[in-house]
């Protein structure tokens, strides 16, 4: 039965974001995951963690500290939140628990690495281009910024798959094969962030895997020099969208010309209310459509200040900097732990580009939440499936 959740509710997640099957309703979709939490809990009694407990409680005095426009849709926007957290995160814990969350995050993986997999062949093949708005490479999925972040989570599977001990030589050569692949969807889909949160998070990787041998790091390091330095003329022909944005940074006078204002507009919030910031899924700083209260937020963190204040936004980083160091510290047989470590790191990094961590309706949302839920699990001492 958990097996069969599982893969429906990873169906459910990743379906949202193609383009080429028709979506479900959001209430659906909320509704979907609040059924299953329920089959959840009922099937056996479930503890739940203090720390998102107060999160959660912070959220509520946001909603009530806060005269919200209507327009945000707010409190509907907190209860979607919920019925996707509560699943998903670690914030209650049973082995009923531990075991859907083990397989959503099995399934979603399997499926992540056939969603680039066929974007990458429809596009090399001219089946499709591919191409959605601004001429960005975005694969079979909804937004270039989707496809960006999807193809380096896959890219560390392949590079932890084809680091374990004893990898078999046909292995490792499809494991290389998926992360180039993985690095070329990323550097054509023109997603910077992507770019160096996945990059800098498989180098971290690889380092902590080798990290008990130094001579194998030296050859590690300074062979993949020699192979980037040697292949830059053939990367360089597929960096045009990258190119494209640092050339409009360089014109503005700023790296990240395309943030900086966004990331501006969230201190400005947070100025106003620092302690428990402006009120969930809501901004008073930026572009705001106030027919439905969409907002571009620009960065994860610097919405959890401004949305949520001090209260809100200090539990989630205790959390990240918790489960770096469990993670850190406790050792398994096929480096699994090494693999949540960096895709955590990755995270932590790509959230700073990119707003989601509080949008239920986003995959990236659903990704971070199951993936700490699934830290969680390991910290307990149970199995983890990658895919």
């Amino acid at each position: 039965m958990y097996k069969k959740i599982g893969l429906l509710i990873a169906i459910l997640a990743v379906n949202n974001i193609i383009t080429v099957t028709p979506g479900v309703p959001m209430p659906v979709y909320y509704a979907l995951f609040g059924l299953v939490f329920v089959i959840g809990i009922v099937n056996g009694k479930p503890r739940f963690d203090g720390l998102l407990s107060f999160f959660v409680l912070t959220i509520i005095f946001s909603l009530i500290g806060n005269d919200i426009p209507r327009y945000f849709q707010a409190e509907f926007r907190f209860v979607s939140f919920l019925l996707v957290f509560s699943l998903l995160s670690p914030w209650f814990f049973n082995m009923t628990l531990v075991k859907l969350r083990t397989f959503i995050f099995k399934y979603t993986n399997l499926l992540l690495i056939v969603v680039v997999i066929l974007s990458f062949f429809g596009h090399i093949s001219g089946v499709f281009s591919g191409l959605g708005r601004s001429e960005m490479y975005q694969g079979l999925t909804s937004h270039s910024m989707l496809l960006g972040p999807i193809a380096a989570l896959v890219m560390l599977m392949s590079v932890w798959k084809g680091s374990q001990n004893n990898t078999k030589h046909s292995i490792l050569a499809v494991c290389i094969i998926l992360a180039l692949i993985c690095l070329y969807s990323i550097l054509i889909s023109g997603s910077r962030g992507s770019l160096i949160a996945g990059v800098g998070s498989s180098f971290v990787l690889l380092f902590l895997v080798f990290r008990t041998s130094f001579s194998k790091i030296v050859k590690l390091v300074t062979v993949l020099i020699l192979l980037v330095v040697a292949t830059i003329p053939y990367w360089s022909a597929y960096t045009a969208n990258i190119d494209r944005k640092n050339q409009y940074a360089e014109e503005q006078g700023d790296d990240f010309a395309s943030r900086r204002e966004l990331w501006g507009y969230r201190y400005e919030e947070f100025q106003q209310s620092p302690v428990i910031g402006i009120g969930f899924a809501s901004a008073n700083k930026g572009e705001i459509n106030t027919v439905n209260g969409q907002i571009e937020p620009g960065t994860s963190w610097g919405v959890l200040f401004s949305q949520l204040g001090i209260l809100g936004a200090i539990p989630i980083l205790y959390l990240f900097v918790a489960y770096f160091k469990k993670l850190y510290r406790k050792e398994d047989e096929f480096n699994t732990g090494k693999l949540l470590f960096a895709m955590l790191l990755f995270f932590s990094v790509h959230m700073v580009v990119e707003g989601y961590i509080l949008g239920s309706g986003s995959f990236m949302f659903f990704y971070i939440w199951l993936l700490l839920g699934v830290i969680k699990n390991r910290n307990r001492g149970q199995d983890i499936i990658v895919y």
